[in-house]
């Protein structure tokens, strides 16, 4: 018994569910810049490959030849639409390596028209051959031999197998030229889809000569070939939705990651200034979030400014780099104990020596985010170390912790 999956609607629904989650994902994009020929390109492949793998199963072929009460019109409706498929990936790949130009302009145009007459051509020898005998799943097989049917069917596979030749060469030229990761793993995709789409034109080729020289090798038409199709469908969406969403999902991942990674030197600047005032209306998201938590920084660091000095962080640094620890490391000790300092002479009397506001400089300009995550990452870790170097500096300074109003 042969594994058959391509009898089952499930086979077809996971590749049409791909591109629509890959559709949905554009969507948002698709509605702003319509305009965009990528876009636009990547709108027409998603959407032809939905309505091609929500027609597949051999039910719904049914239902389709019922409907239009032309025996077999399903398939030309499938290989028609899998053949604006094949010429709306070229198109796409092409308008997505190239940048805009008269050369891109011409060669799009020049397969808009080439699958255009293709289809023309699957309408025509359909019209002109004999299909009255319904056949779902063997159709390529069953009329192999029979005029017109025959050059129906090698018109579609031949041009799926052209189809996938170019695009594989294009994105082998493109793979060498990709910096971006995602991109490349997109590409990588596209590429071992289409080596399945070449062993599925293979397939159908085989079967289709055996019945031309006496051979029965039917069971590589309908067995053996739509896994690869399968297969290949659901590669191509993967790649879109890899392509486009993972960046996003990247760029979330890293704006989640930062405010996290900020958590602890925003707590310390709560107890400096009030917290940004919270989003209203929709909820916010990772980005809006984290732009609060960084308000609320900045915020508490315009406040600490005139307390802060550079010349105390560059000692603290100097003397945690002698102790052992790492440069970033001893950059977020220096920043941490310069904070602390900072926040004790801030709330000092004001009559205590030497912590007048204009014997600081405003520090802290401008400070990356990688800075203030050093911070926020020694205040997590190092307190014991922060303790230390901040009883070292004040000593360095002749203050004593009486001074900034604690307790000795």
């Amino acid at each position: 018994m042969r594994w058959d999956i391509s009898g089952s609607w499930v086979a077809y629904a996971v590749p049409a569910a791909l591109f629509a989650v890959a559709f949905v994902i554009k969507l948002p994009l698709l509605r702003r810049a319509w305009q965009d020929p990528i876009l636009r390109a990547t709108a027409v492949l998603l959407g032809i490959g939905t309505l091609v793998f929500v027609s597949l199963p051999p039910a719904n072929l049914h239902r389709i030849n019922v409907l239009t009460g032309v025996p077999n019109f399903a398939a030309l409706w499938v290989c028609s639409l899998a053949t604006a498929y094949c010429g709306a990936c070229l198109w796409l790949i092409i308008t997505w390596r190239e940048p805009p130009s008269a050369a891109r302009r011409r060669r799009t145009r020049q397969v808009g028209v080439a699958y255009a007459a293709v289809i023309a051509g699957l309408c025509t020898t359909f019209l002109l051959g004999d299909h009255r005998v319904e056949r779902l799943r063997d159709l390529d097989t069953y009329y192999a031999g029979t005029p017109w049917m025959r050059e129906f069917i090698l018109l579609y596979v031949v041009a799926h197998t052209a189809s996938a030749l170019v695009a594989a060469g294009l994105l082998r030229a493109w793979y060498r030229e990709v910096e971006d990761t995602w991109l490349r793993r997109a590409v990588i995709f596209l590429q071992e889809a289409y080596a399945l789409g070449l062993l599925f034109d293979v397939a159908k080729l085989a079967a289709v000569a055996g019945r031309w020289s006496g051979r029965d090798w039917d069971w590589l038409s309908t067995y053996a070939a739509p896994p690869f199709a399968i297969a290949e469908a659901g590669l191509v969406a993967v790649a879109f939705i890899v392509g486009q969403a993972g960046p996003l999902l990247a760029e979330r991942r890293r704006l989640v990651r930062d405010h996290r990674r900020l958590k602890p030197l925003w707590q310390t600047m709560l107890t400096i200034t009030p917290p940004a005032a919270p989003a209203v209306g929709r909820v916010s998201g990772a980005a809006l979030r984290l732009e609060l938590r960084r308000a609320t920084i900045n915020d508490g660091l315009l406040k600490l400014g005139p307390y802060l000095s550079e010349s105390r962080r560059e000692r603290t640094r100097c003397a945690a780099t002698a102790a052992g620890y790492p440069e970033s490391v001893a950059r977020g000790i220096a920043g941490a104990v310069d904070l602390r300092f900072a926040a004790a002479a801030l709330h000092a009397p004001d009559d205590r020596p030497g912590l007048r506001p204009e014997d600081g400089s405003a520090g802290f300009p401008c400070v990356p985010d990688s800075e203030l995550q050093n911070v926020s990452h020694a205040l997590r870790t190092h307190e014991a170390a922060i303790e230390r170097f901040h009883r070292q500096a004040l000593a360095a300074e002749g203050l004593d912790a009486r001074d900034l109003g604690a307790p000795a």
